[in-house]
């Protein structure tokens, strides 16, 4: 199966949010707290993942994912871009999957189907979602604002991997907001470059419904009788 975040998403590929091995690179200023929110999202039970694009305040993609009693990843997802729109559902047995128009369904066994388990888990499950590469960080900055830790990171795109439908992608920043060792959101930006001109994309990626997930939606059924 497609590694789903990379099939589609905004206008830029979040790809980049899943490149976030440390490889053993020195930490940079903020990477303690970075880390400890890395570990803190892996461990969690459910969780529902928005990420809204602040320009225009349209939540564009949401992750739905819930560990059931035998640790087997139960997940909806849905995302849609100027280009694209793409659904998926596996609660272990059945794959449900809708990308442009397109409806598919797979069963355990079958070609194309994967379980995804807490040890082998969902990229957009595992600590991955949330990005810290330190030996691709060229600046990197902490203040305190309003009550709120404020860390800034901004990457070497080329090193990260970032990639964009719509032209190349120029620069990459990622920015995170604590109070004291909890995440509160972060916000990454992607300066692509499109005929000539630059072009700013930021969204907002917030971790909801920590551990209070009752059940996991399937959010292909929305598109079955979509024309």
């Amino acid at each position: 199966m497609k590694r789903m975040i990379s099939v589609l998403l905004c206008a830029v590929t979040a790809a980049v949010m899943l490149c976030s091995c440390l490889g053993g690179a020195k930490d940079v200023t903020g990477g303690e707290l970075i880390k400890k929110a890395r570990a803190a999202y892996k461990a969690l039970n459910s969780a529902r993942v928005l990420m809204t694009n602040t320009a225009t305040g349209e939540t564009e993609q949401e992750f739905t994912f819930k560990y059931d009693e035998k640790d087997i990843l139960i997940f909806s997802y849905k995302g849609k871009s100027e280009k694209s729109e793409y659904a998926q559902y596996n609660n272990g047995a059945e794959l449900f999957t809708y990308e442009n128009g397109s409806l598919t369904y797979r069963q355990k066994g079958e070609e194309g189907f994967v379980l995804y388990t807490r040890d082998t888990t969902h990229p957009q499950a595992d600590e991955g979602l949330i990005l810290y590469s330190p030996s691709a960080v060229t600046e990197a900055s902490q203040t305190e604002e309003n009550g709120l830790t404020h860390i800034r990171h901004e990457y070497d795109a080329a090193k990260i991997g970032a990639k964009s439908e719509s032209g190349t992608v120029k620069a990459f920043s990622a920015d995170f907001w604590f109070k004291g060792e909890e995440l509160q959101y972060f916000v990454e930006t992607t300066t692509v470059e499109e005929n000539g001109s630059e072009k700013q994309y930021a969204y907002k990626v917030e971790i909801t419904e920590q551990n209070s997930v009752a059940k996991v939606e399937n959010t292909v059924k929305a598109y079955e009788n979509k024309d």
